[in-house]
Protein backbone atom coordinates (compact mmCIF):
# COMPACT_ATOMS: atom_id res chain seq x y z
CA UNK A 1 0.00 0.00 0.00
CA UNK A 2 1.74 3.27 -1.11
CA UNK A 3 2.01 6.05 1.62
CA UNK A 4 -0.60 8.81 -0.18
CA UNK A 5 -3.57 5.84 -0.60
CA UNK A 6 -6.70 6.14 1.86
CA UNK A 7 -6.70 4.32 5.56
CA UNK A 8 -9.59 2.27 5.09
CA UNK A 9 -10.23 1.73 8.55
CA UNK A 10 -9.89 5.50 8.76
CA UNK A 11 -12.45 6.40 6.34
CA UNK A 12 -14.71 3.56 7.71
CA UNK A 13 -14.68 5.41 11.36
CA UNK A 14 -15.72 8.92 9.44
CA UNK A 15 -18.18 7.60 8.06
CA UNK A 16 -19.30 6.05 11.19
CA UNK A 17 -18.53 9.10 12.65
CA UNK A 18 -20.91 11.25 10.17
CA UNK A 19 -23.75 8.88 10.10
CA UNK A 20 -23.81 9.36 14.17
CA UNK A 21 -23.89 13.04 13.71
CA UNK A 22 -26.44 12.78 11.03
CA UNK A 23 -28.73 10.37 13.54
CA UNK A 24 -27.90 13.03 16.56
CA UNK A 25 -29.55 15.83 14.07
CA UNK A 26 -32.99 13.68 13.31
CA UNK A 27 -33.13 12.87 17.20
CA UNK A 28 -35.07 15.01 19.83
CA UNK A 29 -32.05 16.08 21.49
CA UNK A 30 -30.31 16.69 18.36
CA UNK A 31 -33.29 19.28 17.45
CA UNK A 32 -33.45 20.76 20.74
CA UNK A 33 -29.74 21.36 20.70
CA UNK A 34 -30.37 22.58 16.91
CA UNK A 35 -32.59 25.23 18.32
CA UNK A 36 -31.21 26.35 21.22
CA UNK A 37 -27.63 27.24 19.18
CA UNK A 38 -30.03 29.57 17.29
CA UNK A 39 -31.83 31.47 19.63
CA UNK A 40 -33.26 33.84 16.93
CA UNK A 41 -35.12 30.57 15.66
CA UNK A 42 -36.44 29.19 18.81
CA UNK A 43 -37.70 33.05 19.10
CA UNK A 44 -39.26 33.06 15.91
CA UNK A 45 -41.09 29.64 16.79
CA UNK A 46 -42.19 30.38 20.23
CA UNK A 47 -43.64 33.70 18.26
CA UNK A 48 -45.49 31.96 15.38
CA UNK A 49 -46.64 28.80 18.08
CA UNK A 50 -48.49 31.49 20.57
CA UNK A 51 -49.74 33.90 18.04
CA UNK A 52 -51.33 30.51 15.93
CA UNK A 53 -52.79 29.63 18.80
CA UNK A 54 -54.03 32.37 20.84
CA UNK A 55 -55.86 32.95 17.35
CA UNK A 56 -56.98 29.44 17.07
CA UNK A 57 -58.07 29.98 20.66
CA UNK A 58 -60.47 33.03 20.06
CA UNK A 59 -61.92 31.19 16.64
CA UNK A 60 -62.93 27.96 18.28
CA UNK A 61 -64.20 30.14 22.04
CA UNK A 62 -66.72 31.93 18.93
CA UNK A 63 -67.96 28.55 18.37
CA UNK A 64 -69.41 28.33 21.39
CA UNK A 65 -73.05 30.09 22.61
CA UNK A 66 -72.61 33.53 24.31
CA UNK A 67 -74.13 32.10 27.57
CA UNK A 68 -70.09 31.38 28.80
CA UNK A 69 -69.20 34.91 28.19
CA UNK A 70 -65.57 35.67 29.42
CA UNK A 71 -64.99 31.68 30.02
CA UNK A 72 -62.38 30.57 27.53
CA UNK A 73 -62.79 26.86 25.96
CA UNK A 74 -59.71 26.12 25.02
CA UNK A 75 -57.36 27.19 27.99
CA UNK A 76 -55.25 24.46 27.10
CA UNK A 77 -54.08 26.89 23.78
CA UNK A 78 -52.72 28.74 26.16
CA UNK A 79 -51.06 26.47 28.54
CA UNK A 80 -49.55 23.54 26.56
CA UNK A 81 -47.16 25.57 24.12
CA UNK A 82 -45.06 27.23 26.47
CA UNK A 83 -44.62 24.08 28.33
CA UNK A 84 -43.80 22.05 24.81
CA UNK A 85 -41.10 25.17 23.72
CA UNK A 86 -39.63 25.15 27.76
CA UNK A 87 -39.25 21.23 27.30
CA UNK A 88 -37.54 21.93 23.86
CA UNK A 89 -35.20 24.61 25.51
CA UNK A 90 -31.63 23.18 27.57
CA UNK A 91 -31.58 25.34 30.38
CA UNK A 92 -34.02 26.64 32.76
CA UNK A 93 -33.73 30.57 31.76
CA UNK A 94 -34.43 30.05 28.02
CA UNK A 95 -37.33 28.31 29.14
CA UNK A 96 -38.61 30.77 31.10
CA UNK A 97 -38.24 33.39 28.69
CA UNK A 98 -39.78 31.52 25.44
CA UNK A 99 -42.84 30.33 27.72
CA UNK A 100 -43.49 33.89 28.23
CA UNK A 101 -43.12 34.89 24.61
CA UNK A 102 -45.38 32.35 23.86
CA UNK A 103 -48.00 33.32 25.94
CA UNK A 104 -47.71 36.58 24.98
CA UNK A 105 -47.75 36.05 21.80
CA UNK A 106 -50.67 34.03 22.12
CA UNK A 107 -52.87 37.18 23.39
CA UNK A 108 -51.61 38.94 20.43
CA UNK A 109 -53.06 36.30 18.40
CA UNK A 110 -56.35 36.52 20.59
CA UNK A 111 -56.48 39.74 20.44
CA UNK A 112 -56.10 40.17 16.36
CA UNK A 113 -58.56 37.50 15.94
CA UNK A 114 -61.01 39.03 18.44
CA UNK A 115 -61.07 42.70 17.00
CA UNK A 116 -63.42 42.56 14.60
CA UNK A 117 -66.23 41.27 16.82
CA UNK A 118 -65.20 43.93 20.47
CA UNK A 119 -66.50 46.70 21.24
CA UNK A 120 -65.13 49.79 22.27
CA UNK A 121 -64.08 48.83 25.78
CA UNK A 122 -63.46 45.49 25.91
CA UNK A 123 -59.76 45.56 24.37
CA UNK A 124 -58.88 47.03 27.51
CA UNK A 125 -59.20 44.16 29.75
CA UNK A 126 -55.95 42.66 27.91
CA UNK A 127 -53.66 44.62 30.02
CA UNK A 128 -54.20 42.17 32.90
CA UNK A 129 -53.52 39.43 30.79
CA UNK A 130 -50.22 40.79 29.48
CA UNK A 131 -49.32 40.77 32.98
CA UNK A 132 -50.77 37.11 33.88
CA UNK A 133 -48.71 35.97 30.58
CA UNK A 134 -45.45 37.71 31.24
CA UNK A 135 -46.10 35.63 34.64
CA UNK A 136 -47.61 32.19 33.74
CA UNK A 137 -45.87 32.00 30.79
CA UNK A 138 -42.22 32.18 32.28
CA UNK A 139 -43.31 29.95 35.00
CA UNK A 140 -44.99 27.56 32.49
CA UNK A 141 -42.18 27.55 30.50
CA UNK A 142 -39.90 26.43 33.37
CA UNK A 143 -42.11 23.74 34.32
CA UNK A 144 -41.36 22.39 30.98
CA UNK A 145 -38.00 22.05 31.15
CA UNK A 146 -38.36 19.93 34.36
CA UNK A 147 -40.23 17.07 32.29
CA UNK A 148 -36.67 15.95 31.40
CA UNK A 149 -35.86 15.71 34.96
CA UNK A 150 -34.61 12.92 36.15
CA UNK A 151 -36.81 12.79 39.56
CA UNK A 152 -39.95 11.61 39.83
CA UNK A 153 -41.71 14.32 42.17
CA UNK A 154 -40.42 17.15 40.32
CA UNK A 155 -41.64 15.18 36.64
CA UNK A 156 -45.00 15.04 38.67
CA UNK A 157 -45.28 18.22 40.08
CA UNK A 158 -44.01 19.78 36.06
CA UNK A 159 -46.92 17.69 34.35
CA UNK A 160 -49.60 17.68 37.75
CA UNK A 161 -49.53 21.84 37.73
CA UNK A 162 -50.54 22.79 34.00
CA UNK A 163 -53.08 19.71 33.76
CA UNK A 164 -54.80 21.54 37.35
CA UNK A 165 -54.74 24.29 35.22
CA UNK A 166 -56.88 22.70 32.43
CA UNK A 167 -58.95 21.01 35.57
CA UNK A 168 -59.66 23.93 36.91
CA UNK A 169 -61.42 25.91 33.87
CA UNK A 170 -62.84 22.78 33.01
CA UNK A 171 -64.70 22.58 36.78
CA UNK A 172 -65.48 26.01 36.43
CA UNK A 173 -67.01 25.80 32.85
CA UNK A 174 -68.79 22.44 33.63
CA UNK A 175 -70.01 24.56 36.77
CA UNK A 176 -71.28 27.34 34.64
CA UNK A 177 -72.96 24.62 32.00
CA UNK A 178 -75.42 23.28 35.02
CA UNK A 179 -76.45 26.39 35.34
CA UNK A 180 -77.79 27.08 31.81
CA UNK A 181 -79.72 24.12 29.89
CA UNK A 182 -79.24 26.09 26.95
CA UNK A 183 -75.68 25.66 26.66
CA UNK A 184 -74.25 23.28 24.52
CA UNK A 185 -70.45 22.37 24.34
CA UNK A 186 -68.77 22.36 20.55
CA UNK A 187 -67.18 19.21 20.36
CA UNK A 188 -63.80 20.97 18.49
CA UNK A 189 -63.62 22.56 22.29
CA UNK A 190 -63.47 18.99 23.89
CA UNK A 191 -61.56 17.45 21.27
CA UNK A 192 -59.04 20.24 21.62
CA UNK A 193 -58.72 19.82 25.48
CA UNK A 194 -58.70 16.66 25.46
CA UNK A 195 -55.78 16.21 23.04
CA UNK A 196 -53.91 18.90 24.41
CA UNK A 197 -53.99 16.93 28.16
CA UNK A 198 -52.88 13.45 26.38
CA UNK A 199 -49.98 15.42 25.12
CA UNK A 200 -48.71 16.98 28.90
CA UNK A 201 -49.06 12.98 29.94
CA UNK A 202 -47.34 11.68 27.18
CA UNK A 203 -44.13 14.36 27.83
CA UNK A 204 -44.80 13.44 31.17
CA UNK A 205 -41.55 9.89 31.32
CA UNK A 206 -43.12 6.85 33.21
CA UNK A 207 -46.86 5.39 33.71
CA UNK A 208 -46.10 5.97 37.61
CA UNK A 209 -45.35 10.02 37.35
CA UNK A 210 -48.22 10.01 34.96
CA UNK A 211 -51.01 8.69 36.97
CA UNK A 212 -49.71 10.70 40.37
CA UNK A 213 -49.62 13.71 37.65
CA UNK A 214 -53.41 13.02 37.34
CA UNK A 215 -53.65 12.75 41.12
CA UNK A 216 -52.00 15.93 41.53
CA UNK A 217 -53.91 18.22 39.05
CA UNK A 218 -56.87 17.07 40.78
CA UNK A 219 -55.82 17.99 44.08
CA UNK A 220 -54.82 21.46 42.74
CA UNK A 221 -57.78 22.29 41.47
CA UNK A 222 -59.23 23.58 44.44
CA UNK A 223 -56.40 26.25 45.94
CA UNK A 224 -56.25 26.90 41.69
CA UNK A 225 -59.69 28.01 41.93
CA UNK A 226 -58.83 30.31 44.18
CA UNK A 227 -56.26 31.93 42.21
CA UNK A 228 -58.60 31.97 39.11
CA UNK A 229 -61.04 33.74 40.83
CA UNK A 230 -58.23 36.43 42.09
CA UNK A 231 -57.55 36.63 38.07
CA UNK A 232 -61.29 37.44 37.42
CA UNK A 233 -61.45 39.79 39.42
CA UNK A 234 -58.23 41.35 37.97
CA UNK A 235 -59.51 41.34 34.45
CA UNK A 236 -62.83 43.06 35.87
CA UNK A 237 -61.16 45.97 37.22
CA UNK A 238 -58.79 46.13 34.17
CA UNK A 239 -61.52 46.17 32.06
CA UNK A 240 -62.99 49.48 33.50
CA UNK A 241 -66.30 48.09 34.47
CA UNK A 242 -66.61 48.14 38.07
Amino acid sequence: MSENSPDPVLEADIDRTSISEGREELSPEGSRAFLNRRPWLFLALSLATGFGCGALAAFVNRLNPEEIGFLESTVGLYVVPPVILGRLAVRPRPAAVSGSVAYLAAILGHLTTSLPVMGDHDWSEYRAWVFVGLMMGALLGYLGNKFRSRSTSVRVFAAGFPLGLMATFLWIWARTLSESERVVVHPLSALLEGALALLLLVLCRGGTARGVALLCAVALVLPLSLCVAALFMLVWVASGDY
